[in-house]
């Protein structure tokens, strides 16, 4: 009896033994699974904090390049900045949708910035100059054929009959898009039928029957630009 008895406390010493080690394992296993998790966890509040500051500094790089190219803009013109301006007019400026929409704040065109920025993507005319165009000839989205046509920049609105004559488009973004389109093919290609040079003076000679379209588009791509940056200051960088 004394053997069988002690048979049965080592039986069941070594199931309690295989349970404790199993029991400690699984704690073990726990525990690193847990451990594993919190690693990768901090991994990706470090991924998403570079990320940020990575975007913060593009950011800030992009509106100060913005600040010293506008000032060179407007010392020397269309004609006189060289092709790395953020404003030269076959350059892409850039810039996302929302912080070219931020140049349109407070304008019946606020909300276009994505549409601005599909056809700089699509056609590589710069944003900014499209932007200026349409703030100029829709009067901030205020016309007539604004409006009615989704037209924002008078386009075919020839002089005898400028509202019957112009283009009817099916949006806004249409609008801006076949603008786009026309003048890389048209204006700013050196094969272009009306090439004159990458410029608002190029582009106005043959554009537009205004004498003063050239500079008055130039005025806008300056308006646009400083709202754009007004904002960024705004908001705090």
């Amino acid at each position: 009896m004394k053997t069988k008895s002690k048979r049965i406390i080592l039986s069941l010493l070594s199931i309690a033994l295989v349970l404790t080690i199993a029991i400690g394992t699984d704690y073990g296993s726990l525990a690193s699974k847990q451990m594993e998790k919190r690693s990768s966890l901090i991994q990706g509040i470090n991924k998403v904090n570079i990320q940020t500051m990575e975007l913060y500094q593009s950011k800030m790089v992009r509106f100060d390049k913005l600040s010293k190219d506008l000032d060179d803009f407007k010392k020397n013109g269309s004609t006189g900045i060289k092709k790395d301006n953020t404003l030269y007019l076959t350059r892409k400026s850039g810039f996302t949708a929302s912080e070219l929409d931020s140049g349109l704040k407070g304008t019946k065109l606020e909300g276009l910035g994505a549409d601005f920025k599909k056809a700089e993507d699509e056609f590589g005319v710069n944003a900014i100059l499209l932007m200026a165009m349409a703030k100029h000839e829709s009067g901030n989205g205020t016309s007539l054929l604004a409006d009615e046509k989704n037209n924002l920049f008078g386009f075919n609105a020839i002089d005898q009959d400028p509202i019957n004559a112009a283009s009817k488009f099916k949006s806004k973004g249409e609008s801006i898009n076949h603008v786009a389109k026309f003048l890389k093919d048209n204006y700013l290609k050196k094969d272009g039928r009306f090439y004159n040079g990458v410029s608002t003076e190029g582009i106005g000679e043959l554009y537009a029957t205004d004498p003063d379209w050239s500079q008055k588009v130039s005025n806008m791509m300056v308006e646009v630009s400083q709202n754009m940056l007004n904002e960024y200051e705004r908001a705090g960088k």
